[in-house]
Formats: C-alpha cells, structure tokens, sequence
C-alpha cells in the first residue's frame, strides 16, 4: 500500500472517546468523507473532508480540496463511548448514525440537508457495552454486547423511512474491527497510535483506498492517512 501523508482531523484542543468511525459519502466529484467522533465530555463530533482533487469542478463549501472541515457539534447533553456513522442510499443521500451513551442506550439518529441530525424517538437498544454497524441498500444490521457480556444481533428495514423500528436477528457484523495491522502497513509506527482506536473503511477514491483512522497516542489528536489498494 503506497500511504499518503497523515493529516489532522479536527482541532488540536479536541478531546474525544473511542475510535472515530469514517464513511465515503456522495458529495463532490469523488465523493467526500464523513468522519464521526465522540466528545470526551459531551456529544458528538462531526467533520467531513473534501476528498476531489484541485482540477475537480470546485464543491460548495469553504473546505479545499483534500482538507479536513473545523467539524460541527452535535447530541449535546449526553457522554457516548462510541459511535458509528454510515452513508444511507435512502433520503436520498442521508447519513445514518448511532451512538452509544456512558448509560449503554444504543441512539438512533440521521442527518438530512434539510434538517441536520436528528434523534429518532426510538433507541436500537439498551444495556449496551459496545457495538458494529452495517448498512446495505437501507438496511441496517447491528450487533450489540450487553453489559453482561452476551451479543445480540438486529436489524432494521427501511419500510417507514425515516423512522426505525428494530427487530431481533439471527446474525450481524463482527464486532472485531481493529486496523492496526493495516496501519503499521501503511508506515504509521504502532506506538504513535491509542490502543484500540486503530480503524479502516474502504472508499472508491484514487481507483480503490483504505482511509485508515487512529487517535494519536501522545496528544490525543485524531489521524487520518489515506493507503491506495492498488
């Protein structure tokens, strides 16, 4: 993998809690980059990058090609632990997002241009110690490990869009999802990184790109560097 150079994501003052989670979204000519993070102390980060190259038509927006947004706040008055963001093909073109409170309530929230991010009335689930998102074609498919230790598994159909009613299921994703491996590859020494903050999405960009996520082990500042597939 032929890594670029790792950029700043947010501001250096920034603390957050967890793994950022990183999804490729639909807007620009190459389709931009979501990043979700939680605040050490209250609500959630967001922050997007403008992923087009400087001879793309430019994007609306002040954030230049290939840079990183300051980032908008958003869910104050509660503390998550962790929280996942997905592109949804439903809207169109929103943004899924659940988010995982100190109190283990798993929240369900989705972002439109006309609204910004909501909170839909009914949580995917409680008593949750952590968690994996996946989406396809406006499914969501969840698994979940309760404070006790047992996984869960639900699902979540796009009948009723935009609410959600969740449903047991017989399977989910893995909640295994550590990319240190993948960073180490990419020439990113694994002392530099925060034990289990190591994360990889994929993205079409550049003919196929691992867009890889930590949190930087002496300052705390998230990371992202980008690792051509080809």
């Amino acid at each position: 993998m032929n890594s670029l150079t790792p950029l700043h994501v947010g501001p250096s003052h920034l603390r957050t809690l967890g793994p950022v989670s990183l999804a490729q979204g639909v807007y620009g000519a190459r389709g931009n980059l979501e990043l979700l993070a939680c605040d050490a102390h209250d609500g959630l980060w967001v922050f997007w990058c403008n992923a087009d190259l400087p001879t793309d038509p430019p994007a609306d927006g002040d954030v230049g090609p290939g840079q990183w947004s300051d980032g908008l706040h958003f869910a104050a008055g509660d503390r998550y632990t962790r929280a996942q963001i997905v592109q949804s093909v439903l809207g169109p073109d929103h943004l899924e997002v659940l988010a995982l409170t100190a109190q283990g309530i798993l929240q369900s929230w989705y972002w439109s241009p006309e609204h910004g991010f909501l909170r839909r009335p009914t949580d995917a689930a409680d008593s949750v110690r952590t968690f994996a998102l996946a989406h396809e074609h406006g499914v969501l498919r969840v698994t979940t490990e309760t404070s006790s230790g047992e996984l869960r598994h639900f699902r979540s159909e796009a009948a009723g869009y935009p609410e959600r009613s969740w449903a047991d299921a017989s399977e989910g994703p893995g909640l295994d999802d550590d990319a240190l491996a993948a960073l180490v590859a990419a020439g990113v020494a694994a002392d530099d990184v925060e034990a289990g903050t190591a994360r990889a999405a994929r993205s079409t960009r550049g003919g196929g790109t691992l867009e890889l996520t930590w949190r930087d082990a002496a300052t705390g500042g998230i990371r992202h560097v980008a690792a051509s597939l080809e």
